[in-house]
């Protein structure tokens, strides 16, 4: 791995992230909570007043619906996703959500992504030893100026291992595939839909495959062995880019012309 281990792509600053709103979740706090415990993969019982957590949704087969951020303000949950999910995940929860006598309305927080130094008295969803991803919620866009690229805030995920799904993702993969059972799931809570699946192939599963971050030149070309997930982000002549790739021929495939790294 190289001293500079982002290849210079990370900035710091704030984007007002304009794909993703917040859905306020309405109910009693206790059955808004004992509803989310439930259904979500990540434990929001252990968090505080205005921290977040990156999460998800599975099916019974253990596949990933959704994926969003919880936000706990004021003791009232939001969930921040991307503005294309926001009907799939409230179809897929809603059966479940009367009986908590709980809904979903749409708020008009606008959405501000944080990309910023490592510093573990400023709560954040995801972090490195070098920097975190954070997020804010503003009521008017326009007192929260661009200081970063939507490539920039993309690439600062991607380089933590964080892949967000889009619609057409939705159902196709599982929690280990794409590195969500590190970043999104608790295997210390209670049960969730498709919680035994994912434990399973957590546990007893042979994982024949591994989640990466590729950092290439900007003329790399795709290569048959690597299954390219989502968007890929050009940034300062370098691509950037998730993927699937087989552990037995990731030696190979490293030393392919025009890989820069591999995370």
């Amino acid at each position: 791995m190289k001293t500079d281990i982002h290849n210079n792509l990370i900035e710091f600053g704030t984007h007002h992230i304009n794909d993703w709103c917040a859905l306020n979740v309405v109910g009693d706090l206790i059955k808004v909570e004992e509803f989310l415990q439930g259904q979500l993969t990540s434990d929001i019982s252990i968090m505080t007043n205005n921290t977040s957590q990156l999460s998800s949704i599975c099916n019974e087969k253990g596949q990933v619906i959704a994926d969003f951020i919880t936000y706990k303000l004021d003791n009232k949950f939001k969930i921040i996703i991307k503005k294309t999910c926001v009907e799939l995940f409230k179809e897929e929860l809603a059966p479940f959500a009367k009986f908590f006598f709980t809904t979903f309305e749409l708020s008009d927080d606008k959405i501000i992504g944080k990309v910023s130094k490592k510093d573990n008295s400023m709560p954040c969803y995801s972090s490195n030893d070098l920097f975190q991803t954070s997020i804010e919620l503003n009521s008017n866009e326009l007192s929260q100026g661009n200081s970063i690229s939507y490539e920039n805030w993309i690439v600062a995920h991607k380089l933590l291992g964080i892949f967000f799904l889009n619609k057409e993702d939705s159902g196709k993969y599982r929690p280990l595939e794409i590195n969500f059972d590190n970043l999104r799931v608790s295997f210390e809570k209670g049960c969730y839909r498709g919680q035994e699946i994912v434990a399973r192939m957590k546990y007893l599963g042979i994982n024949r495959r591994k989640f990466c971050t590729f950092t290439t030149e900007n003329d790399f070309n795709e290569f048959s062995k690597i299954k390219i997930l989502g968007e890929t982000i050009k940034l300062k002549e370098k691509k950037i880019f998730n993927a699937i790739v087989k552990r037995d021929e990731l030696d190979e495939i490293k030393k392919l012309s025009g890989i820069i790294d591999i995370y």
